[in-house]
């Protein structure tokens, strides 16, 4: 664009199709307009314009330009907004951004829709949105399935590809005829690849080295009190879905108050906010995410709550009906959340609400608050006071656990068990001997997720400490939990 044809479009003044700001330090207001001009019939956004509408220009850097296109990544489905720059004078320029009615309406930015009435840009009414939604053919994602040309299999770990797929298999959710050791047809089975090109989801659920990849960082902060004022821990890492659950989860068990409790034969570790309930919503956080936002998942701990955030809004189905247990609704990333529902990392789709409130009334705790605000959704945990806690703890423990009705042999095994603290690893492994003594090696490792190098030195632990024991020969005979 010219300088004369930039003055002559100023002159027109604002209006419908057309609004000035001042310097890209108002990007934010100026890409919400520029999702209502793709949510209309579009629009121009110039930068360096005053509010009387005389062109001033600004000083415009490579770090101007590097927050222009940081702001434009929050667009959801994601566009490429066309940018002109305009000399002014000597060190000054315009900034001229214009966009033409988008495709793939509705358009998001930041989670919310926007739409023009007049020379003012607002909130776009819910039933538009979904109207609009539905004639594009849903809530879904399209990020999930664009790529990076640069990312090639090396970015893949393509070890937990296959790994996958062997808990699919083992769990019945893949058909046992799929070749578990070829990651690359598996990548396609799982329509995460494209020729020989791994797509976004794959490195969202399988990537390694993802510092270029805003959406796969987690931030945690455990908060000494209610707000953020103090806070007494404070990290962020980055990976990919399994690995930052994983890490959340080590969060969790490091900063909440846990209690041992005895049940039948070991001892069982419990979260003062149930470890299933805090699972399901990071899990949730991390595959539903708005991945098209550069924002953070995040876990927050403070003295009275735990808050898990995730960049997005709410499926229309939900904002119009209200989040409810058992509510079927249709997915963001339907990709990932495949792929993570083979793994059993999730459930089936809208039973992760219901997931959540069972395990807090089991717990006999409140059901987490779920609401979503400026662009991003929450779930709250409220943590029990210090002496609800006490309460509760003296209640789980009572002090006599072994009790006449328990025979010699169990007290052995239950005084041995707790004797050596049984880790998770260990307890998964007792129970799955104790539902079936002749399951495999084999077995063990892929449905608990270690290596069989790891299950045998597990068993031979287990057998050490007298929890287990062999009857019969190596081969047709079988595991008993008990001395």
């Amino acid at each position: 664009m010219t300088f004369d044809k930039l003055n002559e479009l100023i002159a027109g003044g604002e209006g419908e199709r057309l609004e000035y700001k001042e310097t890209t330090g108002q990007r934010v207001e100026a890409c919400r307009t520029l999702c209502a001009f793709l949510n209309g019939d579009g629009g121009t956004v110039i930068f360096g314009v005053s509010r009387k509408g005389k062109l001033t220009g600004q000083l415009v850097s490579d770090e101007t330009k590097k927050d222009l296109a940081r702001a434009f990544c929050d667009f959801e489905p994601g566009i490429e907004i066309p940018t002109e720059y305009v000399d002014v004078d000597e060190s000054h320029q315009a900034i001229v951004c214009r966009v033409a009615g988008g495709t793939q309406k509705p358009y998001a930015y930041d989670g919310r829709p926007y739409r023009r009435v007049q020379s003012t840009t607002v909130k776009m009414p819910q039933e538009q949105y979904v109207a609009l939604a539905a004639s594009r053919g849903g809530f879904q994602s399209k990020w999930e399935l664009q790529f990076d040309p640069q990312v090639t299999l090396d970015d893949v770990d393509l070890n937990e590809v296959t790994r996958t797929a062997k808990i699919a298999v083992a769990e019945g959710r893949l058909s046992q005829d799929v070749d578990a050791n070829d990651p690359k047809d598996l990548l396609r089975r799982f329509g995460l690849l494209k020729g020989d090109q791994p797509l976004n989801g794959a490195l969202a659920l399988f990537g390694k080295g993802l510092m270029f990849y805003p959406q796969c960082i987690l931030k945690m902060a455990w908060f000494k009190g209610k707000d953020k004022t103090i806070f007494l821990d404070n990290r962020m890492v980055e990976g990919n879905i399994i690995q930052l659950q994983s890490e959340a989860m080590a969060f969790c068990f490091k900063h909440l108050n846990l209690s041992g409790v005895v049940r039948g034969l070991y001892r069982e570790e419990e979260l003062e906010v149930p470890a299933d309930a805090l699972r399901e919503a990071i899990i949730n956080a991390l595959a539903h995410r708005l991945y098209t936002s550069s924002g953070s998942v995040s876990l927050a701990i403070y003295e009275d709550r735990v808050e898990i955030s995730n960049p997005g809004n709410f499926n229309p189905e939900v904002a119009a009906q209200g989040a409810f247990p058992g509510m079927a609704s249709t997915p963001r990333n339907p990709t990932i959340a495949k792929v993570l529902y083979l793994r059993k990392s999730i459930e089936m789709w809208g039973r992760g609400i219901g997931l959540i409130v069972n395990a807090c009334e089991k717990a006999r705790i409140a059901a987490p608050k779920i609401y979503e605000d400026h662009g991003f959704i929450y779930t709250v945990f409220t943590r029990p006071t210090a002496q609800e806690w006490q309460n509760k703890v003296g209640e789980v423990n009572p002090p006599s656990v072994c009790t006449d009705k328990v025979d010699g042999t169990l007290k052995s095994t239950l005084k041995s068990t707790l004797k050596s603290t049984l880790n998770s690893t260990d307890r998964k492994i007792v129970e799955l001997l104790a539902a079936d003594g002749r399951i495999s090696m084999v077995a063990i490792s892929t449905r608990i997720g270690l290596s069989r190098e790891g299950v045998r030195k597990a068993i031979k632990r287990l057998k050490d400490s007298r929890i287990i024991q062999r009857i019969g020969p190596a081969k047709g005979g079988h595991w008993e939990v008990g001395s």
